[in-house]
């Protein structure tokens, strides 16, 4: 007995040895061939690649995969061809882009019918290969190509019909939808089937858009504005929308015209007659001229095109506009003018001359005939004699400037007290008060004046 224990202890320990030895030796198979020589398959698309181990750990095997089926999907390469909306004229100068000659690559996720041929795992890293016969991909792609364009035929039909029935912006949205739905396939050629004959599924939604658009007629129903004091520079403009001849409704119209140095910009929606009003008003002060800009804009008849990849193709199109200049014209102001020294009426009138200068050069036109004006400018002045003292001689002014209308509605007043004119004699000082309050008048109060004729 004791003679078998270390003979047994012995064999125990060989044994282990053993096993040890061939386990290190054939725990990982030869790689086959496909690692070392990338296989020619007539007919396939191939997809081999690897991922370190240590690197992505448990993620090793996904991530080898993964880059196979990219490699794989490199190989399909597609060319835009001449035929399709992406070499359309509007696009053809982007970004000096030839786009008949632009390649991409297919993308993993338009892959089916792969098959995964083999993976192999040393002690550093994991192979994967996959293959994708040729035919079987080019089937299942026209299959899911097919699907798509009876997807955006359907709207296409939808865009029809409602170009048909005057609805615009249904009909502009549902050619958008139809496009959106073909954007994998912007590179081909998309020909459709319909009762009609084939067609260019893309081109004629594209084609619908751009007929819409030039068929929509915008018109103002004044080709000059001209507007008056007397109706405070506002007026009501109208203008109508039409489609093929016939009024359209809900067409938002964008409008736009200067007041001065702003900008005021609007959008109404046209009515059921295909009318829409707009109010102009709030000029800057001293405006003469300006001018109205209306506009049928995409963005407002399709709020949702900013987000859309069709608006690449569409963006460029030309819409319908309108435009007419806006005069103001000026206000004629009759002037009368009681200007006294001491109570003495004076024999000229500064103030009057002064004002009469003032309006000129703002463009005011004033007359001679009262009946002729829009407004009439009542001036009284008056000077007395304030005392003197040490040799100077000290002359206080009173004024009094009030804007009325004909039938006698203010518009404007205003007061000058006690402007002083200190002189070395008494007529020099009463001059020199008049001159004072002809440079507050030639100021303040024609700056006043001009405010108060755009409000």
């Amino acid at each position: 007995m004791n003679l078998q224990r270390p003979l047994l202890l012995s064999f125990c320990i060989a044994w282990v040895f053993l096993l040890t030895g061939c386990s290190a030796t054939q725990k990982w198979a030869e790689p086959p061939a496909w690692v070392n020589q990338r296989p020619a398959v007539p007919g396939h698309y191939i997809g081999i690649s690897s991922a370190n181990k240590a690197q992505y750990g448990q993620d090793a095997s996904g991530t080898a995969r993964k880059r196979a089926l990219a490699e794989l999907s490199g190989q399909i390469r597609v060319v835009i061809e001449s035929t399709s909306i992406l070499h359309t004229t509007q696009f053809q100068g982007v970004a000096g882009q030839n786009f008949s000659e632009r390649i991409r690559s297919a993308s993993t996720e338009d892959l089916e019918g792969y098959e995964l041929m083999g993976e192999y795992e040393n002690d550093t890293e994991i192979w994967a290969y996959y293959r994708l016969n040729k035919a079987t991909y080019e089937r299942i792609r026209q299959e899911r190509k097919l699907a798509i364009l009876n997807i955006a035929g359907g709207y296409w039909k939808s865009g029809l019909d409602a170009r048909a029935g005057g609805r615009v912006a249904a009909a502009l949205d549902f050619y958008m939808r139809a496009l959106e739905t073909m954007e994998p396939y912007w590179e081909e050629l998309n020909e459709w089937e319909t009762p009609g004959g084939t067609i260019s599924l893309d081109r004629s939604c594209l084609e619908g858009i751009t007929q819409i658009l030039a068929s929509l007629k915008l018109s103002l129903n004044k080709s000059e504005i001209n507007l008056t004091f007397s109706e405070r520079y506002a007026e009501r403009i109208e203008c109508a929308v039409e489609l093929d001849g016939k009024p359209v409704g809900q067409i938002p119209v964008w409008s736009r015209y200067s007041r001065g140095t702003l900008p005021k910009t609007a959008t109404q929606r046209t009515s059921a007659e295909g009318i829409c009003s707009f109010d102009l008003g709030q000029f800057e002060p001293g405006t003469h001229s300006s001018e109205l800009r209306l506009e049928i804009r995409l963005e407002d008849l399709i709020p949702r095109l900013k987000e859309s990849p069709v608006a690449k193709l569409i963006q460029s199109l030309p819409t319908p506009t309108a435009s007419t200049p806006i005069l103001l014209e000026s206000p004629t102001v009759y002037l009368e003018s009681l200007e006294r020294t001491n109570g003495q009426l004076n024999k000229t009138s500064v103030l009057n001359n002064a004002i009469a200068q003032g309006l000129n050069e703002r463009g005011i036109h004033w007359v001679k005939n009262e009946a002729e004006a829009d407004l009439i400018l009542e001036i009284t002045a008056d000077t007395r004699e304030a005392g003197s003292a040490s040799g100077f001689f000290t002359v206080l002014l009173n004024a009094s400037a009030i804007l009325h209308t004909p039938d006698g509605r203010p518009v404007l007043q205003q007061n000058l007290t006690d402007v002083k004119g200190v002189q070395l004699n008494w007529e020099a000082a009463h001059d020199a008060a008049y001159r004072k309050a002809q440079l507050e008048i030639q100021g303040a109060f024609l700056k006043k004046m001009i405010q108060a004729l755009y409000q």
